[in-house]
């Protein structure tokens, strides 16, 4: 297990396809008594994020995860570094898709960058503009270039939300 972060200064290496950060959705809001403020996902995103799982009365037929833009975007991107190195593609994760999307808005709502206590590989950031930039803030540094080109890892689960103030956390979790 290896968790890196990453605080790479910002750096001009250009705008998601989809736009700039203004693409990426804000942190949903937590239903807590310390939190009552509201946000909503940008205007511009095709698919929302989905809210944090409630516990079910019945078991449902497992749903498969949405991924907006973003989200994509940096998986697109991690792939096509892995194929570089002759690696193979990651599948997407719905179990990390939902943890990456759970710590990404903990990271958020908080304005912290910290890593998870969990079991498993996680990159983290904050403050770059787009998917591209940080996957290559990723790769310019030794920890998280290891969880990206780690050829035991077979899934991947992202998530990334801005503050009211512009600032974007980004969350990449690995494993087997």
């Amino acid at each position: 297990m290896v968790a890196s972060l990453a605080l790479c200064a910002a750096i001009s290496i250009g705008a998601d396809t989809q736009g700039p950060s203004s693409a990426v959705p804000p942190a949903p809001v937590q239903s807590t008594a310390a939190r009552t403020a509201t946000a909503q996902p940008a205007a511009s995103q095709a698919a929302t994020v989905p809210a944090a799982p409630q516990p079910a009365v019945q078991k449902a037929a497992p749903k498969k995860v949405e991924l907006i833009t973003i989200e994509r975007n940096v998986i697109d991107h991690t792939n096509a570094e892995r194929a570089r190195y002759g690696l193979p593609a990651l599948e997407v994760d719905d179990e990390l898709m939902e943890s990456a999307r759970g710590h990404a808005t903990w990271m958020t709502l908080n304005q912290t960058v910290q890593h998870t206590r969990q079991p498993l590989a996680e990159n983290i950031a904050m403050g770059q503009r787009s998917s591209q930039e940080v996957v290559q803030c990723w790769m310019n540094s030794s920890g998280h270039r290891a969880n990206i080109l780690n050829a035991g890892h077979r899934r991947i689960g992202v998530a990334a939300y801005r503050t009211i103030q512009g600032t974007i956390f980004w969350c990449q979790q690995f494993r087997n």
